[in-house]
C-alpha cells in the first residue's frame, strides 16, 4: 500500500481506454414484474409510469437487478472513455 492513497484506487494510463458500464431498463421488454426491484439491495429501482427505472446515483452496479429480470429487460450499454491527462470521468 502505497502512503496516502486509498486500497481500492486503480491507476490508469494516459490515452488508455477506460470501459464504465451501467444498467439501464428497456420499457419494450419489461413485463412489470419488479422482481428487479425485489432484489435491489440498494434501492435504485422506483416505478414510474408503471416500469422501473434505475437511479444511477444510488446503483451500485451489483447486478442483482440484470440476473433477476427473466426477460433480459435490464441491460449493460456501456460508454467508452479515451483518458486524457488532467480529465476525470464523469
Amino acid at each position: 500500500m502505497i502512503r496516502g492513497q486509498p486500497t481500492t484506487a486503480a491507476t490508469r494510463s494516459e490515452g488508455e481506454t477506460v470501459r464504465q458500464t451501467y444498467y439501464v431498463i428497456d420499457s419494450r421488454l419489461c413485463c412489470r414484474c419488479g422482481a428487479c426491484q425485489k432484489v435491489c439491495p440498494h434501492g435504485a429501482l422506483t416505478t414510474a409510469a408503471t416500469v422501473p427505472v434505475i437511479d444511477q446515483a444510488l446503483c451500485r452496479h451489483c447486478g442483482m437487478c440484470f440476473r433477476a429480470c427473466r426477460l433480459g429487460a435490464v441491460t449493460r450499454p456501456y460508454e467508452l472513455y479515451h483518458l486524457k491527462k488532467g480529465r476525470r470521468l464523469p
